[in-house]
């Protein structure tokens, strides 16, 4: 297949589509009755006509004397139409996001409220309040100092998409159409902290239930063992049991995933939804071959199967797009379709967690500092540049090797390698912050500092699945380790970086897959109109071993966790012909955007139609 067909995701994204791209494999388009005729033709370019014959007029007769003079032939040129192009190759989206649009910010959204807003309308008989003012701040992170002094309405206020479907009460008419035609085994998977864990013993209780576990209803340990066989022998205590679908009133996936298995193909069993549940603490090489494994167990990759309908369809949301994608490169033939829904290439939000541990709701003891150490994927989301830190005066960058377990020591990034300098730059208060919805004040409640968080920070800040860099962390003293105990987590963080170094380069595209057409078709949906955790801002590179260095924020358009511009797909990846979508929701809540997630699922459908995946030769399509 020409690589004309196909979209880089680092492409300019306020570039205009492409001229010419070349046209399918025959074979492929045996297998294509969906396209349009239109796809398959060729049209003639003349010359443009004279004055009369753009009037309407007969053509002035030839002279026959002038039959030596030169007369440029007419010609044929094959061309494709815009709408028979299965991959574009400058992107439709207008912007990513403007870096600027967000420098006013001083703290992060309510990520948590918005996900509660976007999941109340489904609360039956629930009429939600009109809070037109406390919602746009809470969008727009309620800290922009802008919006408290101009009266013009923000420009970063979400406005509904101008081709926002009104057929149906939810928008969602695409997403039923393309269910129409969708068959096969589709694939469902959480992200970090994104499936249900249960205990392996009768009467398998739940050991990972955000809301039961925060309210200290029940005590579970959910640290992993420093060696690596204590991976393989997790599953005798703690087995993964599904995704995480909501979190009490919050909805995930819950409304999606029901939406599917209403459909008329998955009542008749031509659609078969599958929700996949993985112990999301592991190594992620581990989780890939565990993933790999499960793929090749569906109906979809039996023998037997016909080309065309080889394969599954996965949709991944954050870490597990990023399993995903390794298990893609591994084994592509596993795949018919991938859509990554807020996958980071990198996410330094998760430096806050490894250095003062979460707090769920109201349990403090539950993903500790030597807990988030714990598991593997922590260390995933790490950046490979060291990019995080940059000096608040000068603007210089403070580049860390994330993967040197010697910087984790000379930094203070974990209380198991070395614990964080107290804070050096208390916040000064003033009247001012009275009038405001939130304190300025990121980090009210420091270990220096016993003061409670306010309701609506500790809204912000408790949020179980997704990771934040500022925020209170767990009030815990947790006590430095032991010269011994140090020398364990020194081994144990040798090996892990080193390992998910490893597995982060095997992330890199694979130009013999695109070469051999062995890609799945790609589509990407993602988030721009949040501001969304970009970098630290620290006084002189010293600054970074305080715990107050994730105090002082710059900010990004993305979805609230992951950055637009980060959540593309890596450099030589293709995105399917219309496969990138955006969507106003949070990086929580998205999958419950049924009209994007449709529009995301038919790309992946058309361009499956069109060959994509299936071979060069064509004769895997038949």
């Amino acid at each position: 297949m020409s690589n004309s067909f196909f979209s880089s995701s680092h492409d300019k994204a306020s570039a205009s589509t492409s001229g010419v791209s070349s046209h399918s494999s025959p074979a492929a388009r045996q297998h294509s009755p969906h396209i349009p005729s239109d796809a398959l033709g060729v049209s003639q370019v003349r010359p443009s006509p004279s004055p009369q014959q753009a009037r309407g007029l007969a053509p002035a007769p030839r002279d026959p004397n002038a039959a030596s003079a030169s007369v440029r032939p007419r010609v044929l040129r094959r061309v494709t139409s815009d709408e028979s192009h299965l991959y574009h190759s400058l992107s439709r989206t207008s912007s990513l996001g403007d870096d600027e649009q967000f420098q006013d910010v001083r703290e992060m959204v309510n990520i948590r409220f918005m996900a509660l807003k976007d999941s109340l309308p489904d609360v039956p008989n629930f009429k939600m309040p009109s809070l037109p003012k406390l919602y746009s701040q809470a969008r727009k992170s309620t800290h922009s100092l802008s919006a408290f002094h101009s009266p013009e309405p923000s420009p970063t206020r979400a406005q509904p998409p101008k081709d926002f479907d009104v057929s149906s009460k939810d928008g969602s008419a695409v997403l039923d159409r393309v269910l129409e035609s969708l068959t096969g085994d589709l694939v469902i998977m959480g992200g970090y902290r994104g499936s249900v864990l249960r205990s392996a013993e009768p009467p398998h209780q739940q050991v990972w239930a955000p809301v039961k576990l925060g309210l200290n209803m029940r005590k579970v340990n959910l640290e992993v063992g420093l060696e690596d066989e204590d991976e393989e022998r997790m599953e005798e205590t703690i087995k993964p049991d599904g995704m995480l679908k909501h979190i009490g009133p919050v909805d995930v996936s819950r409304k999606f995933i029901k939406r599917l298995r209403s459909c008329d193909n998955a009542r008749s069993g031509k659609l078969r939804i599958w929700d996949y549940g993985y112990d999301w603490r592991l190594s992620p090489h581990l989780l890939s071959r565990k993933l790999q494994e499960y793929l090749q167990k569906l109906p979809s990759n039996q023998g037997g199967t016909p080309a065309g309908s080889r394969g599954a369809l996965v949709i991944s949301h954050s870490l597990g797009g990023i399993i995903t994608r390794h298990a893609v490169n591994q084994r592509p033939d596993l795949f018919s379709g991938v859509l990554y829904c807020g996958t980071p290439q990198r996410c330094v939000n998760i430096l806050n967690p490894l250095r003062h541990g979460d707090v769920v709701l109201l349990n403090e003891k539950l993903l500790t500092a030597s807990v988030n150490f714990s598991m593997r994927t922590s260390f995933v989301f790490l950046p490979e540049d060291g990019f995080c830190f940059v000096d608040r005066n000068t603007g210089e960058e403070y580049p860390i090797d994330f993967y040197d377990p010697q910087e984790w020591i000379r930094w203070h990034l974990s209380p198991c390698m070395q614990p964080a300098l107290p804070p050096r730059n208390r916040p000064q208060s003033s009247s001012f912050s009275s009038f405001l919805p939130n304190s300025l004040r990121t980090r009210a409640d420091s270990k220096s500092e016993k003061w409670p968080p306010s309701p609506t920070a500790a809204a912000r800040d408790h949020n179980p699945i997704a990771p934040q860099l500022n925020g209170s962390g767990a009030n815990v003293e947790e006590s430095k380790p032991s010269d011994l105990q140090r020398k364990r987590y020194l081994d144990y963080l040798t090996r892990t970086l080193a390992a998910t170094r490893k597995f982060r380069s095997e992330l890199a595209h694979l130009p013999r897959h695109q070469e051999a057409n062995a890609y799945p078709p790609h589509a990407v949906l993602y988030g721009k109109s949040i501001p969304t955790v970009y970098a630290a801002q620290v006084t002189g590179r010293e600054g970074i071993c305080y715990s107050d260095a994730y105090d002082d924020l710059l900010f990004r358009p993305g979805d609230g966790v992951v950055l637009a511009k980060e959540a593309m797909l890596p450099e030589g990846y293709s995105i399917a012909r219309g496969g990138r979508v955006c969507t106003e929701r949070g990086h929580i809540t998205m999958l419950g955007d049924l009209p994007a997630m449709g529009k995301a699922l038919e790309a992946l459908v058309r361009g499956r139609w069109k060959g994509i995946g299936m071979g060069t030769g064509g004769d895997e399509a038949k």
